[in-house]
């Protein structure tokens, strides 16, 4: 899910050094080199990815940085906030709670990339894909069953570490969202209705409307106390490093408060979607449903309950990220007007068998190489 990207690398470099300037106390000769613009970009915040050196009063200098620039157009959800981000990083980096870049500013004059933006340590390692997904061909697959065990392994336990974390005593109350409702569950049905009548731009879409009035009739009570939730959590959004360790965890637009399940539905979908969704199997050394829910529970010693509702409430929020997706590349004129890709693409098909949902009718339409 991508369009065109028409930022400039050389203009980029140029305003990074004259930033940069200002920022590192005592430096000069700042240049900054090697700035990796991707062709596209996606429909969320931009990375921009730059080497910058100087010199200071301990001689020459290097760094090599990641800029995180919000939407400068349309996007997928209606609003971000950087500051959140970086205070998240910031309070797990310092507490080692998971390795996450660290992050060194933020800015918010948009005169400089054109939107506010984080600057933060680059962490060497290899991401799993995600166009076409990781589970269709590319390093992952061609892991032998050991390495791939040890990566699943790996991440599903910086998610556990997540959870574990005291977001309390890490400072990170400013998390939570009331303006949808109390934290959990009532929340996240709030802010995702709100988000998918924005989302969906005077479209139906028969198969979402139908699963959140499920979602909101069928709500499990929820007990015991509610965590860090990292929000968009998958393989997807982890940095591996040469010994399959996750060396960051990436990606804290969706982070919230609320029951662990919200998160591992949520990995549990995302796997679904990778293998089932795509005609893709699993890979060998990938844990099942089952066993990763077991794992799960010996990492945290969480007793997982509704786990069904959070998976199936899992492809209901993908769902409503697609439809805005696909609105925003109709309107972009990479897909034709006539599209359905909205309502029909392999996440509503998936939603639709979870849940008994009104399935969308013909052949499902991917975002897969769209450009």
């Amino acid at each position: 899910m991508a369009l065109l990207n028409q930022r400039d690398p050389d203009a980029a470099a140029s305003r990074l050094a004259s930033w940069l300037a200002g920022r590192l106390e005592g430096a000069h000769d700042v240049w900054v080199r090697g700035v990796e613009v991707p062709t596209s970009t996606g429909l969320s915040n931009e990375t921009i990815l730059f080497d910058a050196a100087w010199r200071d009063e301990d001689g020459p200098q290097h760094q090599r940085l990641v800029a995180r620039i919000e939407p400068t157009g349309p996007s997928v959800h209606p609003s971000y906030d950087l500051d959140r981000e970086f205070d998240v990083m910031q309070a797990l980096c310092a507490q080692r709670v998971v390795p996450v870049p660290t992050p060194l500013w933020i800015e918010s004059d948009p005169s400089v990339l054109g939107a506010r933006f984080i600057v933060m340590e680059r962490v060497d390692g290899r991401i799993p894909a995600d166009d076409p997904p990781f589970t269709t061909g590319g390093w992952v697959v061609n892991l032998d069953h050991d390495g791939q065990t040890a990566l699943y392994g790996n991440g599903l336990a910086a998610m556990a570490a997540i959870h574990r974390a005291d977001w309390a005593t890490l400072g990170l109350g400013s998390v939570d969202r009331p303006e949808y409702g109390p934290a959990g569950v009532e929340q996240q049905l709030g802010y995702w209705q709100s988000t998918f009548e924005w989302a969906a731009d005077g479209e139906d879409n028969p198969t979402v409307v139908a699963a959140l009035e499920w979602a909101r009739d069928s709500r499990p009570a929820e007990r015991g106390p509610l965590t860090l939730n990292w929000g968009d959590a998958r393989v997807g959004n982890l940095i591996f490093a040469d010994d399959l360790s996750v060396a960051a965890v990436l990606d804290w637009e969706m982070v919230t408060i609320a029951n662990p399940e919200l998160d591992l539905g949520w990995w549990l979908f995302i796997t679904r979607y990778c293998t089932d969704g795509v005609g893709a199997p699993l890979p060998p050394g990938f844990l099942d449903r089952g066993a990763t829910i077991t794992r799960y529970h010996e990492l945290t010693g969480h007793n997982v309950e509704h786990i069904d509702y959070y998976e199936t409430f899992a492809a209901i929020r993908l769902a409503i990220l697609y439809h805005r997706a696909g609105v925003l590349m109709v309107k972009a004129g990479v897909l034709p007007t006539d599209s359905t890709i909205s309502v029909n693409n392999p996440i509503t098909q998936l939603l639709s068998e979870m849940g008994d949902f009104p399935r969308p009718a013909g052949e499902a339409q991917s975002f897969f190489g769209k450009r």
